[in-house]
């Protein structure tokens, strides 16, 4: 993990520069002209620093308060090592996360560490309570039903996956219910709250996103690319934000949906209603240098803005519930890779030809579903742990390892041949906090081939995988587990020996309907410890 986490720079700025977008240029826009109203045309003097001006002025003389927000990079295993948070959300290791710090809404109580919010009067008494402050002040956030937020700037550089989504975060407390195994928050002025980290929705991914160089969603290369993402409850919000943005100068074909649906969800700011969140999320740059730069100035690439009516009015178009993509094909990992069953065993046993020793106990780690997802979380109240549909979880049994001579060995099916994902990651997690300490990833370039396991004429060699998970380099491709004793990024950031910990599988994107694969239409991986025995 990449760390710039400063926890002196509390409170969080909510009132960052507006700066210029880089590398937005010679996009579509729609003139604000009448006679030209509903016509793309090529601007490439357009100046999106104008064009946001242009839209905040908009909305303020249309009755509107705006509020600027940031988009920031939580350091989730640093608030972790230094006990702000007693989770790391079960992190897919390595890989960076974003997250809104949004002000209060006006007329709300301002959190500890968070500035008061546009018109504050801290002696009005009916002023409605703060916000939850968990990992940070504007991370959580409650919404009106009639409020919207727009985040306008620049796509990350080229990776293999991206995306942005809102998520049900924080919800009240049921009355008899006992949620001391899972984060908590509150006290009595916010109230006492759960989390639940559910997404609302299929993701807005590179796969999907509407941006100046996939207009519409147009096939394209998403990357480096202007893109507008409007989060609303109710339609008529959102074509409110859409004319203002239209009259602003920017062009519909960026602009992308992000929808809360309200029928399962409580919004509003009064004490005991839902706490929400946004997350960015990317996976392996392309140029690790130039993608880290990106993460550490989300700043200076996005612009956050909070739209609120000064006068509430009611929320009489609310978007439905929206349908999920299409995770089935019609045909399975079972029908692509031959005998798998009886592969799958030959695998395990060459594996424990060649490790086995009379020193080891050699032990089978059984998988199962690691989380529910979205929409069943809510309804089950469960933690989802930010899920995201664009992947499906698995992990094993809990086990400890009990010395430096101890190691895993994954196996499977390599979906990335099958055409089943576009990229793996199993990590190692402690199972305390959830933390995902490192990972082995699986892409069409980056593989962990099993070759060595197969008889050389063996053309199927190719659907498996094999993965060491070890303390030490001996063959020289082991993924080496750090220690979280001593370890100098933090101690969220290892795992040691007897300890708890889990290995969590991740497979993303189906590389055909560009989203999960269907869990039950994939091959589930396989782990095996190998934990030396104790000298008499």
């Amino acid at each position: 993990m990449h760390n710039n986490y400063n926890p002196s720079s509390y409170p969080y700025s909510i009132n960052p520069p507006m700066y210029h977008l880089p590398n937005m240029h010679n996009t579509y826009k729609t003139s604000p002209y009448p006679h030209w109203a509903n016509t793309p045309i090529y601007n490439p003097y357009f100046n999106e620093q104008d064009g946001i001006s242009h839209f905040v002025s908009l909305l303020e003389e249309r009755g509107f308060i705006v509020q600027k927000g940031t988009l920031r990079y939580i350091d989730i295993l640093k608030l972790a090592s230094e006990g702000i948070i007693d989770t790391a959300f079960a992190n897919n290791a390595g890989v960076p996360y974003g997250a809104y710090l949004l002000p209060p809404a006006p007329n709300q109580e301002p959190s500890p560490m968070q500035k008061p919010p546009k018109g504050y009067n801290p002696n009005d008494p009916h002023n409605y309570p703060a916000n939850i402050e968990y990992v940070g002040p504007g991370f959580n956030y409650k919404l009106r039903p009639d409020e919207a937020i727009v985040l306008i700037g620049q796509t990350p550089p080229p990776a293999v996956y991206f995306s942005f989504r809102s998520y049900l975060g924080f919800v009240e407390n049921k009355a008899e219910k006992d949620y001391s195994d899972t984060v908590t928050s509150g006290d009595q002025d916010t109230g006492f709250y759960h989390f639940i980290g559910a997404s609302m929705g299929d993701q807005i991914s590179n796969n999907f996103i509407w941006t100046d160089s996939t207009p519409n969603g147009s096939p394209g290369n998403p990357f480096d690319s202007s893109t507008i993402i409007i989060t609303t409850a109710d339609q008529d919000v959102n074509q409110q934000m859409r004319n203002a943005l239209v009259e602003s100068g920017f062009d519909t074909g960026i602009m992308n949906n992000d929808i809360i649906p309200i029928d399962l969800v409580r919004m509003g700011l009064e004490r005991g209603k839902d706490h929400f969140m946004f997350v960015m999320r990317v996976a392996i740059f392309q140029n690790p240098e130039v993608g880290w730069d990106y993460i550490d100035n989300l700043e200076r690439y996005f612009t956050v803005l909070r739209i609120t009516p000064k006068t509430p009015y009611p929320t009489t178009n609310p978007w439905p519930i929206p349908v999920f993509k299409k995770r089935e094909t019609g045909i399975t990992e079972y029908q692509i890779v031959p005998k798998s069953r009886d592969t799958l065993d030959y695998l395990r046993n060459q594996i424990i030809r060649k490790y086995k020793n009379q020193e080891y106990d050699i032990v089978d780690l059984e998988l199962d579903l690691w989380e529910i997802e979205g929409y069943q979380s809510i309804l089950q109240d469960r933690n989802a742990l930010i899920d995201d549909r664009d992947a499906v979880y698995t992990r094993t049994e809990s086990f400890k390892l009990a010395s430096d001579d101890d190691f895993v060995i994954i196996y499977g099916v390599n979906h990335t041949q099958t055409g089943f994902a576009t990229y793996l990651a199993n990590s190692i997690y402690g199972e305390e906090l959830l933390n995902g300490v490192v990972a082995g990833r699986l892409t069409n370039e980056l593989q962990y081939p099993a070759d060595e396991y197969f008889p050389e004429y063996y053309k199927n060699a190719k659907y498996y995988y094999v993965m060491k998970m070890a303390r030490e380099y001996k063959e020289g491709n082991e993924v080496i587990i750090p220690y979280s004793t001593g370890n100098p990024q933090g101690s969220a950031f290892g795992v040691d020996n007897n300890e708890e910990a889990f290995i969590g599988f991740r497979a993303y994107v189906n590389q055909k309907t560009k989203v999960a694969p269907a869990l039950f239409d994939i091959i589930w991986g396989r782990a095996i410890l190998f934990t030396k025995k104790k000298n008499e």
